[in-house]
């Protein structure tokens, strides 16, 4: 990381003294200035509001704080208590993973396919592991809502192993609950066109899947038949003693999935200092090798896939690498009809015509590889594969020949 030119710092505090505080986490003078408007729009509502108005003393003084924090590297998404993800603004707090813009691409784009289904259950289920702030359900419904038209009931359950992520995830829930119903009560008060009678239609049906999402307490990695005891619960007798249903439609997960020489080399430090561990690197266990340590949880989902009986998955990944061996572990288990690498945005055309294929998995959208899916049964239809089931079986016949 270069260092602060004499001259830089000068500008920034001929600018505002606080601006030299906030070069050390951002570097330079634009994106100083862009989290310093930020900070003293969030502190000033914080004055306004009346339920933290007791607790602050100024705005003034409350900037020149929270300035300090994020000085100190602190993460602005925790010193500002929020992160959109996709359209929704998402609570966070130290302790739970900070929802990342490349997650939200795959999660809308997967949503938006869906929503475009001919063929869906008259009840669809959506089940997130490692949900952290319960972002991925909570954006999935609301983008979901957005285009389908037709009637379906849809659930969504999220899991994770953290009670602190657990209940950030229900703190977000019901305040966005709460938003949807002022909403469409609003909208029944002052509404009179056939526009409004339509916007209300989705209102209700958004509130209705929000009434329908629930989060859960659990271990995904442990093995439920394990004669040990263990806090929390393995997922299936989690799901069993919460009279959780048993099989579900969709499984999305964005688990831990850095190895541990990746969190010490490469990872961003404000992440190393301030992001909880146990959401970013899987449990270690001795004489594993470093990237199967990485890996480790994915063959588990695959498992629970199984178990819960799904029929479409989106897992979350690193990167390309990590992306065609997940796309391995799906092919050789010859458990599903498809598998498919979605880059950070998949709904954008490839850029290469070349970068479309790698090591015989088809390559979708522009950026990193970010996600691997995975379809059997009616779960091609969802996508609209349904006609590329058997050319994938084909293919995936010679590579494993």
């Amino acid at each position: 990381m270069p260092r602060l030119t004499t001259g830089l710092l000068r500008h920034a505090r001929s600018i505002d003294p606080l601006l030299t505080l906030l070069l050390r986490p951002c570097r330079d003078i634009s994106s100083a200035q862009n989290e310093l408007r930020w900070l003293r729009e969030h502190a000033i509502k914080l004055e306004q509001n009346v339920n933290t108005r007791a607790r602050v003393s100024g705005w003034r003084v409350l900037l020149r704080r929270l300035v300090a924090e994020r000085a100190r590297g602190k993460p602005l998404q925790y010193v500002m208590g929020s992160e959109y993800f996709g359209e929704l603004e998402i609570a966070c707090r130290p302790g739970v993973l900070i929802p990342r813009q490349e997650t939200a691409a795959s999660i809308t784009c997967l949503a938006d396919r869906l929503s475009r289904a001919k063929t869906l259950p008259s009840e669809l289920r959506v089940l997130d592991l490692c949900t952290g702030t319960g972002c991925i359900p909570l954006l999935f419904q609301y983008q979901f809502w957005k285009t389908y038209q037709d009637e379906v009931s849809l659930h969504l359950l999220g899991v994770d192993v953290s009670s602190i992520a657990i209940q950030l995830a229900n703190y977000n829930l019901r305040r966005l609950l709460k938003e949807r119903q002022w909403q469409l009560q609003n909208r029944k008060m002052h509404g009179r066109s056939v526009q409004d009678l339509w916007g209300n239609k989705k209102l209700k049906s958004e509130v209705a899947a929000f009434q329908n999402t629930a989060f859960l307490l659990a271990d995904v990695l442990v093995d439920p038949l394990s004669m040990t005891d263990h806090d929390p619960m393995p997922l299936k007798p989690a799901m069993q003693f919460t009279n959780k249903p048993p099989f579900w439609d969709v499984l999305i997960s964005n688990p831990p999935y850095i190895s541990p020489a990746a969190f010490n080399h490469t990872t961003a430090r404000s992440v190393r200092a301030f992001e909880p561990k146990i959401a970013l690197v899987p449990p270690s266990e001795l004489d594993t090798p470093d990237v199967e340590q990485g890996d480790k949880f994915y063959p588990r989902l695959l498992t629970i896939a199984d178990e819960v009986k799904v029929q479409l998955c989106l897992f979350e990944v690193a990167d390309l690498n990590q992306a065609i061996r997940v796309a391995r572990m799906v092919r050789d288990s010859s458990s599903w009809d498809g598998v498919e690498i979605w880059r950070d945005y998949p709904e954008l055309a490839n850029e290469h015509e070349e970068d479309r294929l790698h090591d015989g998995f088809e390559v979708i959208g522009q950026g990193n590889g970010r996600s691997v899916v995975c379809w059997r049964g009616r779960g091609a239809e969802w996508l609209s594969r349904a006609n590329d089931v058997r050319s994938d079986r084909r293919r995936s016949s010679r590579i494993g020949a």
